[in-house]
């Protein structure tokens, strides 16, 4: 059973990590419309515009390779949770004020800000938070660079 929870949290580790870095690549290819995406829900000051469409995706993007290598796990996990959160937040917002846009996660595969959006958000919360908290996965990366080094033999 134990090896069985092993490759659930692996999974779920690799579907989380996947989907932040295909969001995240998708905003790198087109910054523009990420950034008119951010511009529609109407929230942030025009001068942060550019530096959100410039950074978030890169976020989006090493996050999901850290979760896809298992390099820093806890680290990328508690980050994707955090994001979720805000996004979570944001898409609830634009719900609650009606409004009928893109809710820019993915570039170029339209997704509407609304109720259903908002479930499958909480939905990847759910996963983030469950990698964050449960996995204890020796099916990464960092695993493996910490078996290659040579250990310190103390005298």
């Amino acid at each position: 059973m134990q090896e069985n929870k092993r490759y659930i949290f692996w999974a779920l580790r690799l579907l989380i990590g996947g989907i932040f870095f295909y969001a995240g690549l998708e905003k790198i290819l087109d910054p523009f419309d990420f950034s008119l995406a951010i511009y529609n829900y109407r929230l942030f000051p025009d001068p942060l515009l550019g530096v959100m469409a410039a950074t978030i995706p890169w976020i989006e993007a090493i996050t999901g390779v850290f979760l896809l290598s298992g390099f820093n796990t806890k680290g990328a996990a508690a980050l994707t949770s955090f994001l979720l959160l805000i996004f979570i937040g944001l898409i609830l917002i634009s719900a609650i004020r009606g409004l009928d846009i893109d809710c820019g996660c993915f570039g170029s595969l339209e997704r509407k800000v609304g109720w259903l959006a908002i479930i499958e958000d909480t939905s990847l919360f759910v996963i983030s938070m469950s990698v964050l908290l449960f996995e204890k996965n020796a099916l990464n990366l960092q695993e493996l660079i910490n078996k290659m080094l040579p250990r310190r033999i103390e005298e």
